[in-house]
């Protein structure tokens, strides 16, 4: 209880550090990642450096006009969520980093694709390489896992993941696959399975009550990332045990 009280603490500061990157990177595919405050413009606000998170508090208000940006509390809450769910599964070691690095990044990317249906390239990247690092150092340390498995599975969830964005799905969930699918794939195949049925059986459902709610139709798009990540730390958590 304490560690998981502890990791949602961190998740909470995690998401502060997030909170910049999300706003940033949450615009339409090749456009500058800059935030530029409607209300205001052409003023941008910075969104890296040293003094980006002070000018982007976690109210999510401009700090020229004092516009809303974004909406106040998300990225820390939803880091906070995702950090609380990998500490309650035990998580320890360089596979529990690896793991940490997976709800932190995870987090920025579901806000980013639930906004512009965009899985960007810098957060998709550095999940993956992150990722195999930790999972690489696991191994050298010899904690309970397989790396060969871990990196079987991310080739065939990437590789699964490129053949659907050929059918229609984003070529940015086949990116993020990998990480997951690593992630997954060092605990055990059955881990990377249910991740798959559970990020479906999500997608379906909320795709249903959306339908039932007359909030979209047959032909509306979804972001599928925000379930693959969903149901990724789920699976984790349910197979920890």
């Amino acid at each position: 209880m304490l560690s998981q009280m502890l990791a949602t603490l961190v998740g909470l500061v995690a998401g502060a550090a997030l909170r910049p990157v999300v706003v940033a990177l949450a615009v339409p595919a090749r456009q500058p990642a800059d935030v530029t405050c409607p209300a205001c413009s052409p003023r941008p606000v910075p969104a890296w450096g040293p003094h980006a998170l002070r000018l982007l508090p976690p109210g999510g208000h401009c700090p020229n006009c004092r516009a809303r940006l974004c909406a106040p509390w998300l990225p820390e809450l939803t880091t906070a969520a995702a950090f609380a769910v990998v500490a309650a599964g035990g998580a320890a070691g360089w596979y529990g980093a690896a793991q940490y690095w997976i709800a932190f990044l995870g987090a920025g990317l579901l806000l980013i694709d639930s906004a512009v249906q965009r899985l960007p390239n810098p957060l998709t990247l550095a999940a993956a390489l992150g990722t195999l690092a930790l999972l690489t150092a696991a191994s050298a340390h010899q904690e309970a896992g397989s790396l060969l498995r871990a990196m079987t599975v991310a080739a065939a969830a990437g590789g699964l993941f490129t053949v659907l964005a050929l059918c229609g799905m984003g070529l940015g969930d086949a990116k993020l696959a990998i990480s997951l699918g690593a992630m997954l794939g060092w605990r055990s195949w059955q881990a990377a399975v249910l991740a798959l049925v559970l990020a479906y059986l999500l997608g379906a459902t909320v795709a249903v009550v959306l339908l039932l709610a007359r909030r979209g139709h047959r032909k509306s798009t979804l972001a599928f990332g925000p379930f693959l990540i969903v149901g990724a730390l789920g699976a984790a958590l349910i197979t920890s045990s």
